[in-house]
């Protein structure tokens, strides 16, 4: 099976409907304005307006899980209100947010309102942005689509904390309104450049019980576990790394993620998409796996190493995962996107806490070595249940998804 030629990959971007060509150029510019303000709330929360880091520590846990889970009830609210709708009451949520803001950095109380707003607009608009993408392409191009996509949001978070590091601490006023101003025109730009759409309800049968069914299926159950696993490595490396090395090799890693998942994946897309779900968790995971264990042996190289083969089983089995869910309920993405984003809220917060106590304890008892060990362990049980999983159902055939209001585009694809 083979991937996709980077030229052949252009040319099938061009081919696209305007509409699609203007969210995947938003995907890039939606989390470099967001990202240019959320890595750095810790430090606003803490240090300009005096909460206490538990205090942060919770309301961004609570943060976490609005935006994430959320995002199941903001799939439901897109299938009743209808998918151009619902992301324009998600954008304009957002915009309220970071403009209060604005407000918020001299008053603890607008401050807390603005994380939350934040949340609840992105809840709001991923499921119903990523349903519009998917329905709007013939069923064999979606791998490719989505992992552009993907790969436009992980160049926007990188870019934006980049560009802010150097500004938000020093004059945050400045960041935060050119961030409002940024979701303003973003806004008023979806509802210019996207046609008017229906409802995205579902076709066929009404099935009232999708929506749990959504999440009792093994993409779910995967990506729960995938995120628990992931999320030792988001969530960890840097205090383990900048503990015994300098902050440039915490930030060489970051940057070796990053770019790995976006230049590696969308040639590598058509080959997930066609490739067996138990095949690729037998990559993902046991290169998941290497690659916490590399990082329990010392050396600059081994960090390297580890994050390499981190990168190698996120780039496969996340966007796997996306692609099963959509075939495990069709007809209703915006009800997968929502599962997904449910799944990956509860595994990463599960994750958090667990991994807490386990840094700790390895600290404790001896060396923080010993936590990448632990980790490691608990990623073979899960990729023995992951392979259960993903080999005891088979994918069903994908239903087609109707277009929502365009026809769906002849894109060739690579």
């Amino acid at each position: 099976m083979s991937g996709t030629r980077r030229s052949d990959l252009w040319a099938g971007l061009a081919g696209l409907p305007l509409s699609l060509r203007f969210l995947l150029a938003t995907s890039f510019f939606m989390p470099l304005a967001s990202f240019m303000v959320l890595p750095f709330l810790a430090i606003l929360l803490h240090e300009r307006l005096g909460m206490s880091m538990g205090f942060v520590g919770l309301l961004l846990g609570a943060t976490s899980i609005l935006q994430f889970s959320g995002a199941l009830g903001g799939g439901l609210v897109a299938e009743r209100l209808g998918l151009k709708k619902t992301m324009l009451i998600g954008l304009t949520i957002r915009t309220g947010g970071f403009a209060l803001f604005t407000a918020g950095l001299s008053a603890p109380k607008p401050a807390v309102a603005a994380v939350l707003l934040t949340a609840c607009g992105d809840a709001l608009y991923s499921p119903a942005n990523k349903a519009y993408l998917v329905g709007q392409v013939a069923d064999e191009h979606r791998p490719v689509l989505l992992s552009v996509n993907n790969s436009a949001l992980s160049t926007g978070m990188a870019l934006g904390t980049l560009v802010s590091g150097l500004l938000i601490v020093r004059m945050p006023f400045l960041v935060f309104a050119v961030v409002t101003v940024m979701f303003t025109a973003l806004t008023l730009m979806h509802a210019v450049m996207l046609p008017r759409d229906g409802a995205a309800a579902p076709t066929g049968e009404d099935r009232k019980g999708d929506w749990v069914k959504a999440f009792l299926t093994p993409p779910a159950l995967v990506a729960l576990m995938t995120a628990y696993i992931f999320w030792f490595f988001q969530n960890y490396l840097g205090v383990f790394i900048t503990s015994g090395h300098p902050t440039f090799v915490y930030s060489l890693a970051l940057v070796l993620n990053s770019a790995l998942v976006i230049l590696g994946q969308p040639p590598a897309a058509r080959w997930i998409g066609q490739v067996r779900y138990s095949t690729a968790a037998l990559i993902a995971f046991p290169a998941l796996v290497l690659g916490l264990l590399a990082f329990s042996q010392p050396g600059v190289v081994f960090i390297l190493v580890g994050t390499v083969l981190i990168s190698i089983g996120e780039g496969v089995i996340f966007l796997k995962n996306e692609l099963e869910a959509l075939r495990a309920v069709p007809g209703r993405p915006t009800l997968a996107v929502g599962s997904q984003r449910l799944a990956l809220g509860i595994g990463s917060f599960t994750s958090g806490v667990v991994g807490g106590q386990l840094y700790a304890f390895a600290q404790s008892d001896g060396g923080a070595e010993d936590f990448w060990l632990y980790a490691a362990l608990q990623g073979l049980l899960a990729a023995a249940l992951v392979v259960l999983v993903t080999r005891a159902r088979p994918a069903r055939r994908r239903a087609a998804v109707p277009a929502l209001t365009e026809t769906p585009s002849e894109w060739s694809g690579p």
